[in-house]
């Protein structure tokens, strides 16, 4: 494994993200994996078939106007020499559709607002013949006071 594969996989990953498509997203995936998960920050539940997936995906089609992540400080672990585990600094970037619904129909408070954040990210590869693909993903913020913190510390550095 080296570093430059991963890179330009998370890259291309941003670039899919950025273009707002669920078939995009996908093409990243390993479709043949029967036991897939998926956890986004902003989701209650972690999705393990690639029908919620896709949904949760499709929706944000509509949901978003744009969205923009940047993935940093790439580590890995080889668990076998077809699968690895990653672990990935992302900062995200979003602006929200306006008049968006949320996944389960209702009205989005944020619609048409951008946000901004950053999530450490869990995933889980395997290498095909095609490249690398996903076969997992959980995103993890840091807790609240730690993440809160870290905001007025970096605010206090660029007033000096």
């Amino acid at each position: 494994m080296n570093h430059s594969e991963l890179r330009t996989l998370f890259a291309s990953y941003s670039n899919a993200w950025l273009e707002n498509d669920s078939d995009a997203l996908y093409a990243h995936w390993d479709k043949e994996d029967d036991a897939p998960f998926y956890k986004a920050e902003e989701i209650a539940e972690y999705f393990h078939r690639y029908d919620e997936i896709l949904k949760y995906w499709q929706h944000n089609e509509s949901f978003h106007d744009r969205v923009q992540l940047d993935f940093s400080d790439i580590q890995w672990k080889e668990l076998s020499d077809k699968v690895l585990v990653v672990f990935v600094k992302m900062n995200w970037h979003i602006k929200f559709a306006p008049n968006t619904k949320t996944l389960d129909g209702h009205g989005f408070a944020h619609a048409g607002k951008t946000m901004a954040g950053e999530n450490h990210v869990l995933a889980m590869l395997r290498r095909k013949d095609s490249g690398l693909k996903f076969c997992g993903w959980s995103e993890t913020p840091d807790a609240p006071i730690t993440y809160m913190g870290r905001l007025y510390q970096w605010a206090a550095n660029r007033s000096e």
